[in-house]
């Protein structure tokens, strides 16, 4: 789940904040619009009263060396590939993310967005070496029927709460919005 999210800033409210605390710390070097496994991307990091912005690596090594790019919120406190990790919160802005669905004739790319929310977050942890991986629960409601895992997604007034672990990772699939991308 989550192989794959579009970020990319819009000319509107929601994106002036973030966009100017970018330009403010002069980071440049991270992957826009479909952003893939293993290219750095542009995270938010707690602050000393607000949050900071920050470019990391999309994935971390596990014990077998096997990369991983997602973490189920499911145990994750019992595991010794994530529970070192678990007050290193992050969030990884997004416009929308991307599943896959069988068809007849193979996949078909669903890109996923929030109504009425050009931005919002994904839950994140990360390492020392500046990578991260995008936490994950049980999928509900419509998202349920797209794929059985979805990120834990949260809204703008949900950030310094998430970074301050003030917040528990939580499912919310309501008022998601699905797209079919052409082939």
């Amino acid at each position: 789940m989550c192989g794959r999210y579009y970020f990319a800033f819009e000319d509107s409210v929601p994106f002036q904040r973030l966009q100017s605390k970018v330009e403010q710390k002069a980071l440049f070097e991270y992957a826009r619009e479909e952003v893939f496994p293993s290219q750095k991307a542009l995270v938010l990091t707690r602050g000393e009263n607000d949050y900071d912005v920050d470019v990391m690596k999309w994935g971390m090594e596990g014990y077998q060396g096997k990369r991983l790019i997602n973490a189920r919120k499911e145990g994750i406190e019992q595991k010794k590939t994530f529970a070192p990790y678990l007050k290193k919160r992050c969030l990884i802005p997004c416009n929308g993310f991307y599943e896959w669905v069988k068809t007849g004739n193979g996949k078909q790319k669903i890109y996923i967005r929030k109504q009425d929310m050009p931005l919002f977050y994904l839950a994140g942890i990360y390492n020392e070496k500046k990578e991260f991986v995008i936490v994950t629960g049980e999928a509900s409601d419509a998202m349920a029927q797209i794929h059985n895992r979805t990120p834990i997604i949260l809204c703008e007034e949900q950030i310094i709460s998430y970074l301050q672990e003030e917040l528990a990772f939580q499912v919310d699939n309501e008022d998601l919005l699905f797209i079919k991308e052409k082939k």
